[in-house]
């Protein structure tokens, strides 16, 4: 079943599998920028396989309340797992409550998601592990190279404003400016000591021009020198960004779930 929920300033729509298919595992889905939160394959498919899955606005973004920005984003993806980790809230289409029983609870992300999966992880005790893919891990180091040009960070918070005021609210251009030149508290760079030990899977495609696979690689490359063990990173050769490394990938990282946990 499918119920639209809310955890403080965060409403989406939480995904329900039967109670009988159930494998305990929880999703916090976490989209990239501009966005629509709702990614249909990553909502009732997984919940066919048994997990439960919550699809939620970041801060500020959509129907939830608050002011949108990394350090909210970062906060909505722990009131996600805040709210899987209860187990019951409103269903606010029924005003009826509803249950699930999940032990386990994974933040997934795409592109900026990805980045906020990284550092909410980083964030919580109640996170076991990440999946991150085409993941933005170094923001301040986003188009450093002019030999390869990629997605133009510094224009993003200007677009949002323009063409997504309703959908993108109260942005802060000083946030996001510490933020791509490395000086925010959410740079995922911060929490590689924290995450060091946490099992994280990052995927990025070969062919990537908007966020290069090379700071996949760099970054995957620093959590081995800390010592992490649990980190694994995947190159999908002839991909681009977005959506087709989720579904090219999809055996490979439901696979990794299942037996993580099992």
């Amino acid at each position: 079943m499918i119920a639209f929920v809310k955890n403080k300033e965060i409403l989406g729509e939480l995904y329900l599998p039967n109670v009988e298919s159930s494998n305990k595992i929880g999703i916090v889905w976490l989209p990239g920028l501009p966005n629509n939160p709702m990614a249909p394959e990553m909502g009732k498919p997984l919940s066919d396989l048994g997990f439960t899955v919550l699809q939620a606005r970041y801060p500020g973004n959509w129907q939830s309340y608050g002011n949108f920005g990394p350090s909210s984003s970062v906060d909505g993806a722990l009131m996600g797992v805040e709210l899987l980790a209860n187990g019951s809230t409103i269903n606010l289409n029924t005003e009826k409550i509803v249950t699930w029983d999940v032990k386990h609870i994974v933040l997934i992300g795409n592109s900026y998601g990805g980045g906020i999966a990284v550092s909410a992880l980083g964030s919580s005790n109640l996170a076991s592990a990440a999946i991150a893919f085409c993941p933005l891990l170094e923001p301040s180091l986003q188009n450093a190279d002019n030999s390869q040009k990629e997605d133009d960070l510094s224009t993003l918070y200007p677009y949002l404003r323009r063409c997504h005021e309703n959908v993108y609210r109260n942005l802060d251009d000083n946030e996001w400016n510490e933020y791509i030149e490395g000086r925010h508290p959410v740079d995922p760079s911060r929490f590689i000591t924290k995450i060091k030990d946490r099992p994280l899977l990052l995927f990025h495609g070969s062919e990537d021009k908007g966020i290069r696979p090379h700071h996949t690689e760099d970054f995957y490359s620093k959590l081995k020198r800390s010592g992490a063990e649990k980190a694994e990173f995947i190159i999908k050769e002839g991909v681009g960004h977005g959506k087709r490394l989720r579904t090219s990938t999809w055996d490979v990282w439901t696979k990794w779930l299942v037996n993580l946990f099992n």
